[in-house]
């Protein structure tokens, strides 16, 4: 393959990656796993690149040679273009990494994976300016997805106290695409999914849904107000779940009507422990259900948000930002709310 044809080849599979990578965004998928997968297979293709070069004699830090020359300058100064690709890519997925404690190893050794895919940019046989190019730009837009999550939290329109007891993370929420995948939906901008923690772990000692500390924790009414409905016909799923209905996304569910109109939604609920009926008025700390595993779900956890009108997928309903009492501000990605029980 000649250089031309090379350089062709390299920039049309750079930008597919990248804007495969990108496009996650448009659906909801755009989150640590998926950035640490691209890391992964990344810093896999550079060790077996560079020990292919090696064995061929072929691998030298190509941008440190001749800095003084034209060609020595432009090959340093590529390699820290794509070098940016993978730092903005290790600071992305680090950022929003889920912060319980069987994850600490995980985010060790990625955190070991990134270091070394920044520092194979700069072992180099040739390059071609394309793909540099196109790294530069997903690396623009990764960094500004990651600004995002630390200047774009809004105010809280509605205070409530938490639902539960216990200490709980917040595994989707926030202002960034990177930390909530809510964001791709047009009703649930404002939306978390929150998790149990015992001792610092999302998952126990159980089996299926049982392994997941969230499961069949009881919830309390955060709200003084009316129940408008409440749904208890679904059966949970054992682990991941999708479901092919609009309406049934939000599996076994309660919402409660605020005295200014707006609606409180708790989803995922557990078959057959609902302890209100619609109609029933409410108040704080009152018993509605146990957490479940019920609609579109991945595991066992809560849904909670706040919204503009009662049909959760009404054309012209929206999320609004709340807080909890005990947290005082509108939640994101790994934040921690209410305190272990011990």
């Amino acid at each position: 393959m000649n250089l031309g044809a090379y350089a062709i080849l390299t920039t049309l599979l750079t930008l597919l990656g990248v804007v495969g990578l990108l496009s996650l965004r448009l659906v909801g998928l755009y989150s640590h796993q998926a950035l640490a997968v691209v890391l992964l297979l990344g810093c896999g293709w550079a060790v077996v690149s560079r020990v292919w070069l090696a064995s061929k004699g072929r691998l030298h830090l190509g941008p440190w040679r001749g800095l003084r020359a034209r060609d020595g300058r432009s090959r340093l100064l590529q390699a820290a273009g794509r070098a940016s690709f993978w730092a903005a890519a290790s600071a992305a997925c680090l950022a929003v990494f889920p912060r319980s404690a069987e994850m600490t190893p995980l985010i060790v050794a990625l955190a070991g994976a990134c270091v070394l895919r920044i520092a194979a940019s700069f072992l180099t046989h040739r390059t071609s300016t394309g793909p540099t190019l196109v790294m530069v730009a997903g690396a623009l837009v990764l960094a500004l997805d990651l600004g995002r999550a630390f200047i774009g939290v809004s105010a809280a329109t509605v205070h409530m106290a938490p639902p539960f007891e216990g200490e709980w993370l917040v595994l989707q929420g926030g202002p960034s695409p990177l930390q909530n995948h809510h964001l791709a939906a047009y009703n649930q901008r404002f939306a978390v999914d929150l998790v149990r923690l015992e001792n610092g772990r999302i998952f126990g000692d159980g089996t299926g849904n049982a392994a997941v500390n969230s499961w069949e924790q009881p919830l309390r009414s955060p709200v003084d107000g009316r129940v408008v409905v409440a749904r208890d016909d679904m059966d949970d799923a054992e682990g991941a779940n999708f479901v092919t209905e609009a309406a049934d996304a939000a599996g076994n569910v309660i919402v409660i009507e605020l005295d200014t109109g707006l609606f409180v939604v708790l989803a995922h609920l557990r078959h057959g422990t609902l302890r209100v009926s619609e109609g029933d008025r409410v108040r704080k700390g009152d018993p509605l259900a146990l957490v479940g595993n019920s609609g579109n779900t991945t595991m066992p956890h809560l849904h909670l948000q706040v919204q503009t009108h009662l049909d959760l997928w009404h054309p012209d309903n929206r999320s609004v930002p709340f807080a909890l009492d005990t947290a005082g501000h509108v939640l994101s990605r790994n934040d921690r709310v209410g305190a272990p029980v011990r």
